[in-house]
């Protein structure tokens, strides 16, 4: 526990105090990265070597790390690299917005690769495992710089100008009850489409919700729960979000006062094909 007896405790995506705890303790600030290729060199090219690695490798949202592990295959090896040398700065706002989410579900991929075989991205921590290192590691070459996961997400694409409730629904961090990874990469001109595909597909499938009719109780994700704040903002309050992409009686159990809100518990098992 912390001073005080504040436990230990906190989720897949944490909020912005903690991820700047967490990437003091683990090294510092974000480091400069030497030799960068010119600005978006090779970016067609790559994202099409990370199509096709999706395609290969990601099955209905699990994915073969020990197949993509012990075949190695050069074309992630020229896609981490373009991610390195990237300048998204240049970029569109949409297109902008789709590279630091597959930059964020990519690196992932690659934490997990570089310590597989493992059971849990919480088996990547310290303090027995109670603070989940693998999220605060600087161990990430994106755009020029070296981060953590929770630098990419918490202070790049959860702000303004990136900022977009869905994004939630689109970053997958390599556990049972995140969002499933998408098996294409997500692209700047369909990019709405597939925020709302993933928004709509997560919250009506059994890690999105569950509902207790006859407790009048609407189980959420956990998600719901740690950033309870870009739903409110996003919609007002998290039961008038949840309402805008539930279906059936969900969705009508979102929109009754009457009904409790409560969240289901997190599987942080990998989401491994194994």
């Amino acid at each position: 526990m912390l001073a005080g007896g504040i436990p230990f405790s906190f989720g897949p995506m944490r909020p912005r105090l903690i991820a700047t705890l967490g990437a003091i303790l683990v090294s510092g600030t974000a480091a400069p990265l030497a030799g960068q290729a010119p600005p978006g060199a090779g970016g067609a090219e790559a994202f099409a070597d990370y199509a096709s690695l999706l395609s290969q490798y990601v099955d209905d949202g699990a994915v073969d790390y020990a197949r993509w592990k012990a075949d190695d295959p050069p074309a992630w090896r020229r896609f981490l690299a373009w991610l390195e040398s990237a300048d998204p700065a240049s970029m569109p706002l949409p297109d902008r917005r789709a590279f630091w989410i597959n930059a964020y579900n990519a690196r992932v991929i690659a934490g997990v690769l570089k310590r597989y075989p493992i059971d849990s991205v919480r088996d990547v921590g310290f303090l027995g495992g109670r603070v989940k290192g693998f999220f605060v590691r600087r161990e990430h070459p994106v755009a020029g710089r070296v981060r953590t996961l929770d630098e990419i997400e918490q202070d790049i694409l959860l702000e303004p100008p990136l900022w977009d409730a869905r994004i939630h629904w689109a970053l997958s961090c390599a556990s049972l009850s995140c969002p499933r990874l998408r098996a294409e990469p997500f692209h700047g001109s369909r990019l709405d489409m597939q925020l709302d595909f993933q928004a709509r597909t997560f919250l009506n499938s059994p890690n999105g919700h569950r509902l207790d009719s006859d407790a009048r109780t609407l189980y959420l994700s956990r998600i719901f729960d740690w950033y309870s704040e870009d739903f409110e903002r996003a919609a007002g309050s998290v039961r008038d979000y949840a309402a805008r992409y539930l279906t059936g009686a969900a969705a009508a159990a979102a929109g009754q006062a009457t009904y409790r809100i409560q969240y289901l518990d997190y599987d942080w098992g990998l989401n491994d094909t194994r």
